[in-house]
């Protein structure tokens, strides 16, 4: 190669290497990424594992305060003396040593502790569930109120003057034949205008029905939480009876259950709290690692449902005791 070839191309070699580096990348933060808010950074970074043994940690101590409080309530069958003596009790525990209230309050706060981690964890795993299906939050719920509107609009109707009483028509002037979806409320349109129904091997059996239900259960016994506390514990009117009186636990548990509404909203609460309480124990063990074999997976069914069936037994007997005036 030949002096001449090689000089106009040297300085743009030489240009080459010894060229710049490349600037490194800033630190500072990007103003333009949405930051974390508190939800994301504490339940959002928290694996699926971790919030199941949360849930699990919280619906065994709540479940435990259920029996507690169910074998408690038994008491009422004792007369009116037993049974105030009991809330007394329940009062002034700890007493001279600590005041009045101060255990109950504590277990107050842990129970409303124990609730809030239940809840919590349960809607983040929930979400996580929503969006892995494709779906949003937004939209279940449009889709939940249309059901319900749909569920409502699909009564029977009286056939007044001026009110439509035959199908809705399309846009070809053909009537429309809809089919009702068993347990989803929903009209769905269809040409042959037959009821839809499950396969017979496919029907779903009651445990599953409960399982799909749990979120259900759940938003049931959190309205029955609230009602029962200002029903017997704050006596917030029109919650409470009118002769509530404070101190007066078994009149005040008389009053309010003798109003027939209320109970048969307990009773029907305390169903749902069953059903809750047989899922969520079998759930707890499974997530826990207790249902190693068959044997025990049977064990623990029938320990859930057990504990299930007491507690509502025991719990509904109460209102039904009140109604028939065998406590009154």
């Amino acid at each position: 190669m030949t002096p001449s070839d090689s000089s106009p191309r040297e300085p743009a070699a030489r240009a080459s290497r010894t060229a710049a580096p490349a600037a490194a990348p800033s630190d500072a933060p990007d103003d333009a990424a949405p930051r974390p808010n508190a939800w994301q950074r504490t339940l959002g970074t928290a694996s699926n594992p971790d919030l199941k043994l949360a849930m699990a940690a919280s619906g065994t101590a709540l479940s435990l305060f259920t029996v507690g409080h169910m074998a408690g309530n038994m008491q009422v069958y004792a007369g009116r003396e037993r049974f105030n003596e009991y809330a007394r009790l329940l009062r002034h525990a700890g007493a001279p040593v600590l005041p009045p209230n101060t255990l109950l309050w504590v277990a107050r706060t842990g129970l409303l502790a124990s609730a809030g981690v239940h809840v919590l964890a349960g809607t983040e795993l929930t979400v996580r569930s929503m969006r892995r299906e494709g779906r949003t939050v937004a939209g279940t719920a449009w889709q939940v109120t249309r059901r319900i509107a749909t569920v409502v609009d699909s009564r029977p109707r009286l056939a007044l003057p001026g009110r439509p009483t035959s199908a809705p028509e399309q846009a070809t002037g053909t009537p429309m034949a809809y089919r009702r979806a068993p347990f989803d409320g929903a009209l769905l349109p269809d040409r042959s205008g037959a009821p839809r129904r499950r396969p017979r091997g496919r029907r779903r059996t009651l445990p599953q029905i409960v399982a799909r239900s749990m979120r259900s259960t759940g938003a049931v016994l959190g309205l029955f939480v609230g009602y029962h506390v200002l029903d017997l514990t704050t006596g917030t009117r029109p919650a409470a009876a009118r002769s509530f009186e404070h101190g007066d636990a078994y009149g005040n548990l008389v009053s309010s259950l003798s109003r027939p509404a209320v109970a048969a909203f307990y009773a029907a609460s305390m169903a749902a709290l069953a059903g809750h309480m047989v899922h969520g124990l079998r759930t707890t063990a499974l997530d826990t690692g207790l249902t190693g074999t068959a044997q025990r997976v049977h064990q623990v069914d029938v320990a859930a449902k057990a504990v299930g069936a007491v507690v509502a037994i025991g719990n509904v007997s109460i209102p039904v005791a009140v109604q028939i005036k065998v406590v009154r």
